[in-house]
C-alpha cells in the first residue's frame, strides 16, 4: 500500500535568467506564475505584481550574499 504524501503548499524555485532585462525577468516569472494557475484569467496584474516581488526580493537577497562574502563590493558601488 502505498503511503499518503503530504503536499505542502510551498513556493517553487524559479531561476533567473541574469542575461536579459529586468522587465523580462519580471515577464518570465509572471508567466511562469499564469502557467501554475493553468492559464485562468483575469489575475495577470497580480501576477506581474508577485512577480515583482519576488524577482526583486532575489536580486536584493543576491547583492546581499555578494556583500557579505566581500565588503569592498559595497564600497566599488559608492
Amino acid at each position: 500500500m502505498k503511503k499518503p504524501t503530504n503536499h505542502k503548499n510551498t513556493a517553487p524555485v524559479f531561476h533567473v535568467n541574469e542575461n536579459v532585462s529586468l522587465e523580462a525577468q519580471i515577464a518570465q516569472r509572471a508567466h511562469e506564475l499564469w502557467q501554475q494557475r493553468r492559464g485562468e484569467h483575469r489575475s495577470d496584474q497580480a501576477d506581474w505584481f508577485r512577480a515583482e516581488r519576488e524577482i526583486s526580493e532575489w536580486h536584493r537577497r543576491r547583492l546581499e550574499a555578494k556583500t557579505s562574502r566581500n565588503p569592498e563590493v559595497v564600497l566599488k558601488s559608492i
